[in-house]
């Protein structure tokens, strides 16, 4: 087996190893309606709920026609 590298932990240094200024990052904030604010909170919970009553609705029903088809 071959022995593993050792992490470089030596500072860099020279013209190219800092930036000469800071960074500045400029945000700009979406402006949403109280109900798109809403979706964007809970639109994971909400595709989670819609897809289980979908596949209630499916199960239902298809059980609903069994009985029928039985019966």
């Amino acid at each position: 087996m071959s022995r593993k590298h050792k992490k470089r932990n030596k500072p860099y240094t020279g013209a190219d190893a800092t930036p000469s200024k800071p960074t500045i990052h400029h945000y700009t904030a979406v402006e949403r309606s109280a109900f798109g604010e809403w979706w964007v909170e809970h639109k994971r919970a909400v595709r989670i709920v819609a897809i289980i009553v979908v596949v209630a609705f499916a199960v239902v029903f298809t059980l609903v026609e069994l009985l029928r088809l039985v019966f």
